[in-house]
């Protein structure tokens, strides 16, 4: 299921940066984001469920998509580092403008790809996927933040993780970026 989930993403984006490309340049915005992850991982082992928790920092690229004057659409590629974890988020958000003054709120699919850690040997669901909803809000023309919370519909198994024979898991995680357009809005 992850990897349907990975080629509806990649159709998606492939095609919003195809429609991009026929708008006006000037309603295509893009740009760098960074920031902090919060994850939560839920882990379930013989029938008894834990949790262990850990932060981190993440930095990657963005397409901002216009729409029209309220939607845009908003795919990135971020790579964060969690507790010895290498993960690849890969977000596709839908925002929506609320007034003239540059806040927002996004929802959407993201879709994630877990590198490796040295705690976790022989994971087999790499992939998982994730549904976000967040909140945003320009500084300036070119200078926004935004927070996300996404939560791991896909649950992930692992033959080794901390030590524990073969288990599921999955990340739920709180991200808060601030981000740098390349070419400012026309806000403000």
């Amino acid at each position: 299921m992850s990897r349907i989930a990975l080629i509806i993403s990649f159709i998606l984006i492939s095609t919003s940066v195809l429609n991009a490309q026929n708008r006006r340049s000037k309603d295509t915005k893009v740009g760098f984001i960074g920031g902090y992850v919060y994850a939560e991982v839920n882990g379930e082992r013989d029938n008894a469920e834990w949790n262990d928790y850990g932060s981190g920092v993440y930095a990657g690229a963005f397409v901002d998509i216009y729409i029209n004057e309220k939607f845009h659409l908003q795919p990135a590629a971020n790579f964060a580092y969690v507790n010895d974890f290498n993960i690849i988020y890969l977000p596709l958000m839908l925002k929506y403008q609320i007034g003239g003054k540059g806040f927002n709120v996004q929802a959407g699919t993201q879709v994630t790809y877990l590198l490796g850690s040295d705690d976790v040997t022989g994971t087999k669901d790499q992939f998982g996927w994730e549904l976000g909803a967040g909140l945003g809000m320009d500084i300036t023309k070119s200078i926004f933040i935004q927070g996300r919370y996404t939560y791991e519909v896909s649950r992930r198994k692992v033959d080794d993780f901390l030590g524990l024979p073969s288990q599921d898991f999955k990340f739920n995680n709180i991200m808060i970026g601030i981000g740098y357009r390349l070419s400012p809005v026309d806000r403000f």
